[in-house]
């Protein structure tokens, strides 16, 4: 008669233990729950970006409100280099505040791409992937997904790890093809529910706000040429010419062969208006920061230097791919 109370108390508590558990259908469920009563929350943590070995890290800050209004803060400290990336109901605002400039993009963001920072487009992911691998541990549901980052055809996947009692992300990692984390982002903080003081998705007013507090000194300069690692097969470099220009020089190199283009790159300026440039095409993510990419040009910032790419024969992930792969570390 022990023998089979004690049977039956540990059938018990096997049961008990497996209904406690949530199936990759129930945690899918209630990730997309979460997403839909979500009025608001505010993030923190730290992302970091492997271009060909050399490491750029940013502290990142998101807060998104409902309606459809979102503030993204990337703050690389070594640079001194500060984007943001806002949505209200005035459009899609990319904004440098070391200078002083504010794009306007008529764009669908963040519902275009992948973004590693935002809830919703985590959910998105893993519910567009029929095929998302699921793992769960003793405090943790992880997902691998596609990853679907604009024109990047470098990044073909993810891992995105949620703590298992609060269903929030604690860390995701974007992978490549050979299954090499080329982006990690690291939550330090994530809490529902944020109240956000009025006009604090307002343009001119985070402009503002972020000049007041960036502290002294403006962005810092790469010393030497940034060049790309990536140059599409056929392609070398043919021609480098170096005009000196009022705030220091401009370098324009040309790459001939089947599939050629031109880069630009020069120190970046202060911007004396203190108007809004409208850009036509999507933001995207090169190295950690917001560039403006349309459909032959990409330009962006790097480290102090304003970069910009354009071909009439590359396609899009061509294009995304070379300037992806510019550093001053690249082999020349």
């Amino acid at each position: 008669m022990k023998k089979l109370c004690l049977m039956f108390t540990v059938v018990l508590t096997v049961l008990l233990t497996a209904c406690g558990e949530m199936s990759q259908q129930d945690v899918v469920d209630k990730l997309t729950s979460n997403v839909e009563d979500a009025k608001s929350y505010y993030a923190t943590g730290v992302m970091e970006v492997d271009n060909n070995g050399q490491v750029y890290q940013y502290n990142v800050e998101v807060a998104y409100q409902k309606d459809n209004k979102y503030k993204v803060t990337l703050k690389n400290e070594t640079t001194n280099n500060e984007q943001i990336i806002l949505k209200n109901d005035e459009g899609v605002f990319v904004l440098t505040p070391a200078l002083n400039k504010q794009f306007k993009f008529q764009s669908d963001w963040p519902l275009s791409s992948s973004q590693v920072y935002l809830y919703q487009s985590l959910i998105t992911d893993i519910l567009n992937d029929a095929e998302a691998k699921f793992e769960a541990t003793e405090d943790a549901y992880t997902f691998e997904t596609k990853a679907n980052y604009h024109g990047n055809r470098d990044l073909v996947s993810q891992k995105i790890t949620f703590d298992k009692k609060e269903l929030t992300p604690t860390e995701v990692y974007v992978l490549d093809s050979k299954g090499e984390p080329r982006i990690s982002m690291k939550f330090s903080s994530f809490d529902f529910d944020k109240k956000f003081k009025d006009g604090y998705f307002d343009c001119q007013k985070t402009m503002e706000y972020s000049q007041e507090t960036m502290g002294e000194g403006a962005l810092a300069n790469l010393e030497s040429e940034l060049y790309p690692a990536y140059l599409p097969e056929g392609t070398t470099l043919v021609n480098k010419q170096a005009i000196d220009i009022q705030d220091g020089e401009r370098v324009i190199m040309t790459f001939s062969g089947d599939q050629e283009f031109t880069m630009i790159q020069e120190p970046a300026a202060y911007n004396e208006s203190t108007g809004v440039e409208p850009v036509s095409g999507q933001p995207v993510m090169i190295n950690g920061t917001i560039g403006a990419l349309s459909d032959n040009s990409i330009t962006w910032v790097e480290g102090g230097v304003e970069c910009f790419l354009v071909s009439e024969t590359l396609e899009t992930e061509e294009l995304v791919s070379v300037a992806a792969s510019v550093s001053n570390l690249a082999e020349k």
